[in-house]
């Protein structure tokens, strides 16, 4: 256990670290905004740890009269589907948390800005993490999509046309695809004359801030976003393509800040800040990993 010196001490004031820390949070993820939030104010109601998400089969061929199929104007036995869905279940099965403690005796001795960096620090590391987490993870993150491209080589326009093409086979929305690169797979990109129009064409005067952290841009149909925090491939990076219904995400328990003091142990100022999440792929044909650099 690593504690506070008097270089790091300063006074603490939990509603406003936990803002700081929270607006930091905001302010730098990347991924979880890109996700499906439709099922989180279930979870935040309290009371269980999973929501049972319908997997919505109802979307097929209706029966009509008319143009083939059956006479106009004339009636008929109503045929009822009987439909009958999966359950995906989404679960928070994810606690973060960034905390440090300093003694009693350093409290007059305080430097007043840096608990304040301290608290954003604590968000920061906790948006890298959970970014990460949905990067790499081979079940229910980006990392579980179909692979597209070729890893450790520059990405290219046949790829973002191949990976277009098998979201409309798919019928996934227009809206709502997301492209996440690396920073190098960004570059392989800007290469390509007609991406960088179209990523240029994005980008000129400012970038539409409601897109969220990272947003470079679009390319075809897709919003394309830059994070350096994207699992490694064999020698390059993992990539993502897909539609926002692809990943369930849920956070129960937002960013909180903690405090405590406690004499046992020779008396300590200790904080921390925490959140519970989860997340989970509901609709795996909306997703592709795309490999590149």
């Amino acid at each position: 256990m690593a504690d506070m010196t008097a270089t790091t001490m300063a006074v603490w004031i939990p509603e406003v670290q936990g803002r700081a820390a929270t607006i930091t949070y905001r302010a730098e993820t990347v991924n979880v905004p890109l996700l499906d939030h439709t099922w989180e104010d279930q979870l935040r109601a309290g009371g269980t740890d999973t929501v049972n998400i319908p997997g919505f089969s109802q979307n097929s061929a209706p029966n009509n009269r008319g143009a083939g199929a059956g006479t106009f104007g004339t009636g008929a036995t109503i045929t009822f589907d009987a439909v009958t869905e999966v359950n995906v279940a989404l679960v928070v099965n994810r606690w973060y948390y960034k905390a440090d403690r300093h003694p009693f005796e350093l409290a007059a001795q305080q430097i007043g800005t840096y608990q304040m960096l301290l608290a954003r620090g604590r968000g920061q590391a906790i948006q890298l993490q959970v970014d990460a987490d949905i990067a790499a993870d081979n079940t229910n993150g980006y990392d579980a999509g179909t692979a597209v491209g070729t890893d450790n080589v520059d990405v290219t326009e046949d790829d973002l046309f191949t990976l277009q093409t098998n979201l409309n086979n798919q019928n996934a929305p227009v809206n709502g695809r997301k492209l996440v690169v690396s920073p190098a797979t960004h570059s392989s990109m800007m290469k390509v004359e007609a991406l960088r129009n179209s990523l240029y064409a994005g980008a000129m005067g400012n970038l539409d801030g409601a897109k969220g952290q990272g947003f470079v841009g679009k390319a075809l149909t897709f919003d394309v976003y830059m994070s350096n925090n994207l699992e490694a491939g064999t020698a390059g990076k993992k990539n993502a393509a897909f539609q926002t219904e692809a990943i369930a995400f849920a956070e129960q328990v937002g960013l909180t800040p903690e405090a405590n003091r406690i004499l046992s142990t020779g008396g300590f100022a200790e904080f921390m800040t925490w959140q519970t999440c989860g997340f989970k792929i509901v609709k795996s044909a909306f997703l592709y990993e795309l490999d590149g650099k």
